[in-house]
């Protein structure tokens, strides 16, 4: 059973919380395209490559059902496409296509772009602070995962 984080991290936990959130609802009511579930299912299959659908499905913390119907929408855009598992001949390998591979790469773009239009009217002080901070968060966005972000 894990540790009860003590009080000074709990708070710490709420504060990065909201601040990561409200800076995401940002970048994500800038965009355009797929919604955020669809998106990061996508990005998940262009990172990893080929994958099982189940597999996927908890990657994304999502059910069976739910992957389902988002792969299949990724399917009817030319996002995504399915093929055989060569090892094992039930299942089948999701792949992103080169039309997925553009919406993932132009996605991240326009949100680093308004991320950075954020960061640009921050003091300088703000922006050290941040880039300061910046290894902790990669390593905070890491633990307890089998591959990097």
């Amino acid at each position: 059973m894990a540790t009860p984080p003590d009080e000074t991290s709990a708070a710490l936990a709420r504060s990065l919380s909201f601040a990561i959130g409200r800076a995401n609802r940002r970048m994500l009511a800038a965009g355009e395209g797929l919604g955020q579930g669809h998106l990061n299912a996508l990005a998940t299959v262009f990172r990893v490559g080929p994958i099982r659908p189940g597999d996927l499905a908890q990657r994304e913390f999502v059910s069976a059902p739910t992957m389902t119907r988002t792969l299949r929408d990724l399917e009817d855009r030319g996002l995504v496409t399915r093929t055989g598992n060569p090892d094992d001949r039930r299942s089948i390998l999701v792949s992103v296509t080169a039309e997925g591979e553009h919406e993932v790469l132009r996605a991240r773009s326009a949100r680093a772009d308004i991320l950075a239009g954020l960061i640009a009217r921050l003091d300088p002080a703000d922006r050290a602070a941040l880039q300061t901070a910046l290894p902790a968060l990669e390593h905070l966005a890491t633990l307890g995962t089998d591959d990097p972000v």
